[in-house]
């Protein structure tokens, strides 16, 4: 990593769950206004380097650094604060509040802005996600690609510069992941740094500028996405010659 100018770097981060090593030394770095995706099959220790990073689990050893700060042992309010957050695969919202509420409840407290403060940025991050018309209705009325667009808002809503996204485009049709990969890169443009854990390649190859690969809890390759579609270790791991 030396020389690479990062606003969010790990060293040597290892994660064990009992007998089980989640992530094993895993280095890697976040430039600015950089999109990383991280690929790898299912238990390769992507949502788990998600969790270290966002402070809801310890690394093992290792260390996580934030503008070259180390956040490791950090509760994840603090970690938010500082400016990182995540979506997660399943969306969690707040189901009995509306649309508006869910997104205001991040400013008040992932921020901790002042309510007239949280509101209006409630209302423009509802705007840019495309959800501005649904800002009354109870969140749990929200169809799959909806809830997706309301944990972004939601995150982008606590401030955060770093933006870690576990697989925000699964289970979505042809045409809303065209929608979320334009959308993610409109995050971007808004001066934001995003990792993304996503098994679409096509989303992939299709926003991120780097590709980081993991498989039982290694990193494995590194590098621009069409590179890392042609690495044999990647192929043998994860993509499968068909693919190829």
């Amino acid at each position: 990593m030396t020389g690479i100018v990062a606003v969010l770097e790990c060293r040597a981060v290892s994660k064990s769950f009992g007998a089980l090593l989640a992530l094993n030394g895993v280095d890697l770095a976040l430039r600015e206004g950089e999109i990383l995706g991280i690929i790898g099959p299912n238990g390769a220790g992507k949502s788990t380097l998600f969790n270290v990073i966002a402070g809801l689990e310890r690394p093992t050893s290792g260390t996580v650094y934030y503008r070259g700060c180390s956040m490791s042992g950090l509760p994840t309010h603090a970690v938010c604060r500082m400016g990182i957050a995540k979506t997660f695969q399943i969306p969690r919202f707040f189901p009995r509040l509306t649309v508006l509420e869910n997104v205001l409840v991040a400013g008040l407290y992932g921020k901790g802005a002042g309510l007239r403060e949280a509101q209006r940025e409630a209302e423009e991050w509802l705007n840019f996600v495309g959800l501005v018309d649904k800002a009354g209705s109870p969140a749990a009325k929200l169809s799959i690609s909806e809830r997706r667009r309301l944990d972004l808002a939601r995150v982008l809503a606590t401030g955060a510069q770093v933006i870690l996204l576990d697989e925000n485009m699964a289970g979505l049709s042809h045409n809303e992941m065209e929608a979320a990969v334009s959308l993610v890169r409109s995050v971007r443009d808004r001066g934001k740094s995003l990792m993304v854990i996503e098994h679409v390649m096509r989303a992939i190859v299709g926003v991120a500028d780097r590709v980081v690969v993991l498989n039982y809890g290694e990193k494995i390759a590194e590098g621009s996405p069409g590179e890392v579609m042609r690495d044999p270790a990647v192929i043998n791991a994860y993509l499968g010659e068909a693919y190829a």
